[in-house]
């Protein structure tokens, strides 16, 4: 169940980044896209995609903060938008929703995260230097671009979106109305 407290804001947030991840990644031979993710999950429970979408993806895509989760949600909801006929077909209520999303996401900063997690106060004795391991927070390897050719996400989805209208024949013109 999506609303049990076992689900908490961090496991969402983590959702939310696979999805763009997955659904960014769009390629038909390969088996990436939304449609393989829709599939993955309806396979798990028939119809479970919806309320995940619904209910967990679309609404923490504005709170993802850093900007290279927001670029790759924005790469992955111009990609459903466009490549995945069965969305758009099967989830008529959806792509308009997806279609709001992007053009929030676009336009406005990202909301602040709920955190639910516990912070457990340490007392300065055991921070000290011991024997265990201490991870160094200033050697954690950089985030990579999986997209570096794309420096303006605002015109790369105008432009994306055009080439795809022409490649369907203007079949993404007929999605959004």
């Amino acid at each position: 169940r999506l609303d049990s407290p076992a689900v908490t804001e961090s496991f969402k947030l983590r959702l939310t980044r696979f999805y763009h991840l997955v659904s960014a990644l769009y390629d038909p031979q390969r088996g990436y896209g939304a449609d393989y993710f829709i599939a993955a999950s309806d396979s798990v429970q028939d119809g479970l995609f919806v309320p995940l979408y619904l209910k967990i993806v679309l609404p923490l895509t504005q709170q993802l903060a850093r900007p290279l989760h927001r670029k790759y949600a924005a790469i992955s909801l111009t990609k459903t938008l466009t490549h995945s006929e069965k969305f758009a077909v099967r989830y008529v209520k959806g792509w308009g929703l997806t279609c709001q999303t992007l053009i929030n996401l676009l336009d406005s900063a990202p909301l602040p995260v709920v955190d639910d997690t516990l912070i457990i106060e340490q007392d300065v004795d055991d921070l000290s230097f011991g024997v265990g391991f201490t991870p160094l927070n200033t050697c954690k390897p950089q985030p990579k671009d999986m997209w570096p050719e794309i420096i303006d996400i605002k015109a790369w989805v105008g432009n994306f979106y055009k080439e795809a209208d022409r490649a369907h024949q203007g079949k993404l013109m007929k999605w959004a109305s």
